[in-house]
């Protein structure tokens, strides 16, 4: 009998055990498993805090922005004259690099051997200069040289004093001067001059002079390259520039799809952004564009759509632009609505009845409070605001908006 009790407790402890087994089972898969509304109580978000913005200090506008290529104001494109009895025109020295700036009376490059003069000029040269010439070319010939200090009066006479100064400005800028027989001037001044020469004196075999090919217009006194030449380079080619001077002064020009303009006007005001530092400028006149105005025909609806019409303006700068010519940016000022004031987003002002609007600050120890504002104006969701009460808002305090 004692070995029957001690089987039967063992068969109640393990039936315990298999109960106690199945009732923990039960509780664990029921954990696992939750009814529809168990799991969307779950999945809620738990209660948002505040959100809050910074204050900001600056001014309010409405401004366009647009990047653009700046550069001389105005482009001249030049071509060499092609050297009389020579095989061909090329550049055998004094390379000129685009980005340089040339001066008038300075060489700008050296072509078969010979310098090639820039002189500031409404017009171009089409005569060779010499002793006995007058007229609005020696005119500008002689402003070049008196502007490089050399002793003459500019009167539109190529006289003694005339070839001297030609003579020093050749020998100068190391070279020879040229000469011809008094013959050709004779020819070529017809007995014009700054003297009247003595039939009785002897007349000088040869007498220098500035050959045609040797001097060249230039659009204004100081201009930039904006295309040089490299020795080697042929020159002369008709109907090909060789090289091109710009303006010495800057402006940004911006081409632009007629889409992006917006409100742009010409007289719009400007700001360029330029080699770091910022220049105030205006906005020229908006014309179409080469592209636009060759554009059109019987393209397809698809071409019609992706060749939009562009137009171009200058913005031009109040004070010289630094540097020199490359990409910048320009911003268009469409609309002030205040300067150097509070600026918060439209969501952070509340309105407590009428000409009562304030914002709710967050103070140092996190806690809230309400400062009554006045409201300067609203663009593109933010706002101008002044606090009533001075100094009880400032830059890079935060308030809530949400």
């Amino acid at each position: 009998m004692p070995e029957t009790a001690r089987r039967s407790r063992w068969i109640v402890v393990i039936a315990v055990v298999l109960i106690a087994a199945l009732i923990g089972a039960g509780f664990w898969f029921a954990a696992q498993f939750q009814s529809s509304a168990q799991q969307e109580a779950n999945a809620k978000a738990p209660t948002p805090g505040p959100v809050f913005a910074e204050v900001m200090q600056g001014s309010l506008a409405g401004e366009v922005g647009f990047t653009g290529q700046a550069g001389p104001s105005t482009q001249t494109p030049v071509t060499v004259l092609p050297v009389a009895d020579a095989s061909l025109t090329v550049v055998t020295g004094r390379p000129l690099a685009a980005g340089a700036t040339a001066s008038s009376g300075q060489v700008l490059t050296e072509v078969n051997g010979r310098p090639l003069f820039g002189v500031h000029s409404a017009f171009s040269f089409y005569r060779d200069l010499g002793v006995g010439d007058r007229g609005p070319d020696v005119e500008a010939l002689q402003a070049a040289l008196v502007a490089r200090s050399y002793p003459l009066n500019a009167d539109g006479r190529f006289g003694s004093e005339t070839a001297t100064a030609v003579k020093r400005w050749y020998q100068d800028s190391g070279y020879e001067a040229p000469t011809r027989s008094a013959a050709s001037a004779d020819k070529t001044s017809q007995g014009e001059g700054e003297k009247s020469a003595d039939p009785s004196a002897k007349v000088p075999a040869a007498e220098g002079y500035v050959p045609v090919a040797e001097i060249l217009a230039m659009p204004s006194a100081s201009a930039q390259v904006v295309q040089g030449v490299q020795v080697g380079q042929r020159l002369a080619a008709e109907g090909v520039p060789d090289f091109i001077l710009g303006s010495a002064d800057l402006v940004v020009t911006i081409t632009v799809p007629v889409t992006d303009l917006g409100d742009v006007v010409a007289g719009d005001a400007a700001v360029i952004s330029i080699g770091g530092t910022e220049v105030e400028g205006t906005v020229g006149d908006i014309r179409p564009s080469g592209s636009a105005e060759g554009s059109g025909g019987s393209g397809s609806e698809g071409d019609a759509e992706q060749a939009a019409p562009e137009v171009t303006f200058a913005v031009i700068p109040k004070t010289a632009l630094p540097g020199s010519a490359g990409r910048t940016r320009v911003t268009v000022t469409k609309q002030i609505v205040a300067e150097d004031a509070l600026i918060v987003p439209v969501l952070a002002v509340s309105d407590r009845g009428p000409d009562k609007n304030v914002v709710t600050k967050q103070q140092a120890d996190g806690t809230l409070v309400e400062v009554p504002v006045a409201v300067l104006g609203t663009l593109q969701g933010e706002v101008a605001v002044e606090p009533l009460d001075e100094g009880a808002l400032k830059a890079g305090d935060l308030v809530r908006v949400g």
